[in-house]
């Protein structure tokens, strides 16, 4: 008798298609791990990157202003300076500043020379006192360029730089810097415009230094002092909130999704094992022989699956992900391989998936012979009432976490983990219940499918009735495709959405003129002319800057916020959806907020009241009349209309105007000139500012992307090695179809209508699961979830193209085999 070794080599020998497959399935899985592993690394480290260039060096923030004062600023300074984590702190002043050509005040900044204020404002230059930085939409506005002179506050200032505006944020503000002594001098005169000197103290620590430790010191010098931690930046937060929800969601559904392929793909394996060695424990062989032929056997396996699966991961990584960002056009980090986090992730996965291979083979070598055969012929699952009765305990069980997650916690820690707990377990009853839902629907639809469909579709169908236990794991396979790709579309796309809300709610009409300063002198009805005498025909509406009033009452009087704008105007650009009706003089349209808080309806009147600094009281200006209660009162709490006199005061000057146009293209040229008789507006756009924030979100969620493209196009390879692995451990059945009549053509129109069951099957419950699975985890973050239908459509006609490509060649070849030696062959 050949050794035991020999023997192991010559079923390798053998079984050529078996040891392809099952290595194949290996190396899948092993580096769908080691990709989602490095994700979960690089991901992290870019989004620490991104903060760390949105911030520079700058670690703490101290803030304060005329509402937030600091008594005694050298002293704090002086602490701060001489903390012990401090590396080294920046003096900064937020102030306003009279820029000549604009006619009005815009942001100043005063900042030092030094690599904080320099990183944290991405500037380059060195600042002098007779130099100024200004913002790309200011220099442009003025036609400025780098190296002109512009005046500021009586004084003329040569421009050293010109800072990029912001992109994806809608409309951006203008700002001037300085350095902060020239600055400070701003802030001098008869009526300084702030009481501390300076406005924020921006501080390098030392690496690894307790933040919230320092930020609870500095609160000791001044109680009421505002400081912010970068780290704990609220966007930043979000962001890595979302990224390590989309991990942990992602590795518990690519361990489902391994799993599922590996015991898929290993069924071949353990049952052309279990055969020979019931075989070989009828001739003698003894338990721990056998054992020796299982270990060599499986470890073989397993190394050189798993070694595919890194080299494949290396590569994607190497070599895939730089073509990614030239395809998206977007900039990607590229970070090393990361070899400390794929060898664990290598040697865990190895032992895991030996434990898939080994286990089950070797507990059958140690039973008797016929026992075995009959334990491997069994083709459906047992015990079918103890299934039901656990998947509905994993219903109860995920309501009641999602009840107490969503109602009764507060804690968000717990509350995140009980809505994912809610949402797996939910996962798990489905799977649970798809086998027994699968053969109903089967038994259900055969009378239908006899009736409708070919005698072939039917006899495709009827072999797959038994094979339930077999067929429902490869449905689960394809299923996990649609739940990453269904789970991986709500989150980006829910994020996206909120961006364009955003945009939106920024532009209630397709074009937008903005005014950069506060005390704008343009006349909103000059401004209207001019318009429509560059655009013939648009609707134009113009709002103004809050104004303050009092409403008065028998109980005294109560501040509230307004503006002035165009009530008939802004009714016609489809802002509000109320008229205002006719004597706009005395029309006010409300908030349902202020509405509700003053018990107020449509006809009751308003005592208003302007605040006297003279008379150190609100004194009454005029009555006016509630038209409409309106959701859509864009600014303030209440509107009044430009024709309200007594209401137009020195603090309501124009702020923005509504223009109506259909092409936003031409809207922009034709409004260019505009800026040279109004050199302080801005014209923006809705499209330029969607496409600005899109290609922001590309840039700052690209490695999502990314990592669900890799994921799902690895899952579906993994799900048709599976497929095929199926459809060619029957073979024999094919071969006994031929022997009864079925043509070669018949066969392939079998194979492919079991492929296509299979795959409407599992894309049709993956969508209904991913669908359940998202908008229960979307309860984490309450929000309106977005479903791509178009993806789960694209998802679902790749694969069933793919399946065609792979498929009609394969049951064309099966077809065409002889039938002799296909019955003969053991080949399930």
């Amino acid at each position: 008798m050949k050794s035991l070794n020999q023997l192991a080599y010559r079923l390798f020998r053998e079984n050529k298609f078996l040891v392809f497959t099952s290595i194949m399935s290996i190396a899948i899985a092993v580096s769908l791990v080691i990709t989602m592993s490095l994700f979960a690394v690089n991901a992290k480290q870019t989004l620490e990157n991104d903060l760390r260039e949105m911030y520079g060096d700058l670690d703490i923030a101290l803030v304060f202003s005329d509402d937030n004062l600091v008594e005694n600023e050298k002293e704090l300074y002086h602490a701060v300076s001489n903390h012990a984590s401090t590396i080294s702190v920046s003096e900064a002043l937020v102030t306003q500043a009279y820029v000549a050509p604009l006619g009005g005040e815009v942001y100043a900044l005063g900042i030092e020379n030094d690599p904080i204020a320099k990183s944290r404002y991405k500037t380059s230059v060195d600042l002098r006192e007779d130099s100024v930085i200004i913002t790309e939409n200011l220099a442009k506005s003025l036609k400025l360029l780098k190296g002109d002179q512009i005046e500021i506050e009586q004084d003329s200032f040569e421009i050293v730089e010109v800072l990029k505006n912001a992109q994806g944020t809608g409309i951006s503000p203008d700002m001037v810097m300085f350095t902060l002594e020239r600055a400070k001098l701003f802030n001098t005169g008869e009526l300084p415009k702030h009481k501390n000197e300076t406005t924020a103290l921006m501080v390098k620590t030392k690496e690894k230094s307790d933040l919230i430790a320092m930020a609870n010191d500095f609160k000791k010098i001044q109680p009421g002092l505002r400081v912010d931690i970068i780290e704990q930046d609220e966007a930043a937060k979000s962001n890595l909130d979302s990224l390590n929800l989309f991990i942990v969601i992602l590795s518990m559904l690519i361990l489902i999704v391994t799993s599922i392929m590996v015991i898929s793909n290993f069924d071949l394996f353990v049952y052309k094992n279990k055969n020979q060695f019931a075989i070989m424990r009828a001739l003698g062989a003894k338990t721990t022989q056998l054992a020796k032929v299982i270990r060599i056997q499986s470890i073989l396996i397993t190394v050189a699956g798993a070694l595919l699966g890194t080299m494949i991961s290396y590569l994607a990584n190497q070599f895939l992900q730089p073509n990614f960002g030239q395809w998206f056009s977007i900039s990607l980090s590229q970070e090393p391989f990361a070899w400390e986090v794929a060898v664990p992730v290598l040697v865990a996965s190895s032992m895991v998936i030996q434990l898939f291979l080994y286990i089950p083979v070797l507990k059958s070598s140690k039973i008797l012979p016929l026992a075995i055969l009959q334990e491997n012929e069994e083709l459906d699952f047992k015990n079918e009432n103890t299934r039901k009765v656990a998947m509905k305990i994993l219903w109860i069980i995920s309501i009641v976490s999602l009840l107490f997650g969503t109602i009764l916690v507060v804690n968000d820690a717990a509350r995140t983990l009980l809505i994912l707990l809610s949402a797996f377990l939910l996962l798990a009853g489905l799977f649970m219940a798809m086998p027994i839902w699968l053969t109903r629907s089967l038994n259900f639809l055969m009378p239908v499918f006899r009736r409708v469909f070919s005698s072939n579709f039917v006899i495709a169908i009827q072999n797959l009735k038994p094979q339930v236990k077999k067929n429902s794991f490869v449905i689960l396979s394809i299923s996990v495709v649609m739940i990453i790709a269904v789970f991986g579309s709500v989150l980006l796309n829910t994020i996206r959405d909120n961006n364009i809300e955003y945009i939106n709610e920024q532009f209630p009409t397709s074009v937008v003129i903005k005014s950069r300063i506060q005390q704008s002198e343009i006349n909103p009805s000059e401004l209207i002319k001019e318009v429509r005498k560059r655009m013939p025909g648009v609707k134009v509406a113009t709002v103004s800057t809050y104004g303050g009033a009092e409403l008065l009452g028998n109980g005294g009087s109560v501040s509230f916020d307004y503006t002035l704008v165009d009530l008939e105007a802004l009714h016609d650009v489809g802002v509000l959806a109320e008229a205002a009706g006719k004597d706009l003089a005395k029309k006010a349209i409300v908030s349902p907020e202020f509405a509700k808080r003053h018990g107020l309806s449509v006809g009751d009147s308003l005592e208003i009241g302007i605040y006297s600094e003279e008379m150190q009281q609100a004194e009454y200006v005029t009555t006016m009349a509630v038209s409409a209660i309106s959701e859509a009162v864009p600014t303030g709490e209440v509107l009044f209309d430009w024709q309200a006199k007594a209401l137009n005061i020195s603090s309501t000057n124009f702020q923005k105007a509504y223009v109506k146009s259909t092409d936003e293209s031409a809207a922009l040229n034709s409004l260019e000139t505009l800026k040279n008789m109004y050199p302080e507006v801005t014209v923006n756009t809705h499209g330029v500012s969607i496409k600005e924030a899109s290609h922001m979100f590309l840039q700052h969620w690209a490695i999502f992307i990314i990592v669900l493209i890799v994921l799902v196009v690895s899952v579906i390879a993994g799900v048709f090695n599976t497929l095929l692995n199926n459809i060619l451990v029957k073979r024999k059945e094919f071969a006994v179809l031929r022997t009864i009549g079925v043509k070669p053509w018949g066969v392939v129109k079998i194979v492919v209508t079991q492929i296509s069951f299979y795959l409407v099957s599992g894309l049709m419950f993956g969508l209904v699961c991913g669908v359940l699975f998202s908008l229960t985890v979307s309860l984490v973050d309450p929000g309106s979830p977005t479903i791509d239908y178009l993806l789960i459509l694209g998802v679902a006609g790749a694969m069933w193209f793919i399946s065609l490509v792979i498929f009609i060649p394969v049951g064309w070849k099966i077809g065409n085999k002889k039938i002799s030696l296909e019955i003969l062959s053991d080949n399930k």
